[in-house]
């Protein structure tokens, strides 16, 4: 039988073109369309998964998942080429995107869909290039300091060439607001 979990959802994206919304409810990941409200689930675990969002061209979801004890990074991504929506595709294939002995989460595509920015152990900034594999540090973990998941915030630039991050003022305990290269060479800048 259906269950409702419109009072669940803890949080939500738009798809690109606006046609569907992403979201996650009790620890699931799910499309509905905006027309519709066809709601299709797209992962079913016995543990959470959280900060879902779409790639920059729709066909692809990121997002971070809790398995075997410890959360990496996953996508979704349609498989036939001529189903443009998840709601009611056909193929949906999940890939691990990065898998390591540290906690990643809060992945965010950056704006051409090359490359990924997530959090590790809840405090460095990190960007992965999808093509090569390999990540590099943004923001060093003695820039912030993290009370609870998601209390860390970071955001891409249109061009992608800098990510807007919160910071640890160094002389002070309080939250600052600075723009960093994502190239990752180059100073923050307040």
């Amino acid at each position: 039988a259906p269950v409702d979990v419109s009072t669940q959802v803890t949080e939500f994206d738009v798809s690109p073109d606006g046609s569907e919304i992403a979201f996650v409810a009790r620890g699931e990941v799910f499309v509905a369309s905006t027309e519709h409200g066809t709601t299709r689930r797209i992962t079913n675990t016995p543990e959470q998964e959280r900060s879902v969002s779409f790639s920059p061209d729709g066909r692809s979801l990121i997002y971070a998942g809790e398995r075997g004890g410890r959360w990496s990074l996953y996508r979704s991504d349609l498989t036939d080429k001529d189903e443009p929506n998840f709601f009611n595709a056909t193929g949906i294939k999940e890939t691990p995107v990065l898998e390591s002995d540290q906690e990643t989460f809060q992945p965010r595509w950056s704006p051409d869909g090359a490359e990924i920015a997530y959090l590790e152990e809840r405090t460095t900034l990190k960007v992965l290039n999808l093509k090569s594999g390999k990540s590099r540090t943004i923001l060093p973990a003695s820039m912030n300091y993290s009370y609870e998941d998601g209390d860390q915030s970071f955001e891409w630039s249109p061009d992608g060439k800098w990510l807007a991050v919160q910071f640890l003022s160094p002389t002070r305990w309080s939250n600052e607001v600075g723009l960093i290269p994502s190239s990752g060479e180059g100073k923050l800048v307040n």
